[in-house]
């Protein structure tokens, strides 16, 4: 699969900002429904996995973009983008550094050790409410566990990976809560590590709002 990533080296923003700058850039970009995940005609939010996401990796800000389509689109925001304009202040794009690379992604026969590098939000307004409800940390840990492989599912059905019915995807996790603040509501997230017998190349999302940079994993093993 392709993968670019656009970081501006310049630049230094907080993690709450990281909504803006794709606010910003989704509006400046308004025809590419990649950016903003609405449709363009009704304006109505469309569920999937975001292909365009934006992030800070090594305290710089970043966008990456997956997939073929979706590198096409960053091209256009690539050439265009010199400022970008966050909390009224106009910011000035002086360096940019545009990597390109061929990754490895999906099922695997191996297992891999991942950590998240910004907090995963597993839980939705449904499972949240089973999960304070559980009895013990053994029956949450195997809750998330689930939660974890749905995600997996869902990035790979999304990114039209389609698994082998003999493909079965396995995890293990460590994790400890965390509090997260997501459009001005505080929820909880977690931090930790995770193994997997999936390739999830570095930085890209599992969970909720990956799009605003939450859920990035890395490759520790």
């Amino acid at each position: 699969m392709k993968k670019a990533t656009l970081y501006f080296n310049n630049i230094r923003l907080n993690p709450s900002q990281i909504h803006k700058l794709r606010g910003y850039i989704g509006n400046v970009f308004s025809e590419y429904d990649l950016i903003h995940n609405h449709d363009l005609q009704t304006g109505k939010s469309i569920y999937r996995y975001p292909l365009i996401q934006f992030k800070i990796i090594d305290k710089t800000p970043c966008i990456i973009a997956l997939t073929e389509k979706a590198v096409q689109v960053f091209t256009q925001i690539f050439m265009a983008l010199n400022e970008i304009i966050i909390d009224g202040r106009k910011i000035s794009i002086n360096e940019k550094d545009l990597k390109i690379e061929i990754i490895d992604f999906g099922f695997s026969q191996e297992t891999f050790m991942y950590e998240f590098i910004t907090p995963w939000i597993g839980l939705n307004q449904k499972n949240f409410a089973i999960f304070i409800n559980l009895k013990n940390q053994k029956e949450k840990n195997e809750l998330l566990k689930r939660i974890l492989i749905g995600n997996i599912l869902s990035m790979s059905k999304y990114l039209d990976l389609q698994l082998d019915p003999d493909q079965k995807i396995n995890a293990d996790l460590q994790f400890q809560q965390t509090k997260v603040t997501l459009k001005g509501q505080q929820m909880i997230g977690f931090k930790g590590m995770f193994k997997t017998n999936f390739m999830v190349p570095d930085h890209m999302g599992l969970g909720k709002s990956v799009s605003r940079g939450f859920g990035s994993v890395k490759k520790i093993l």
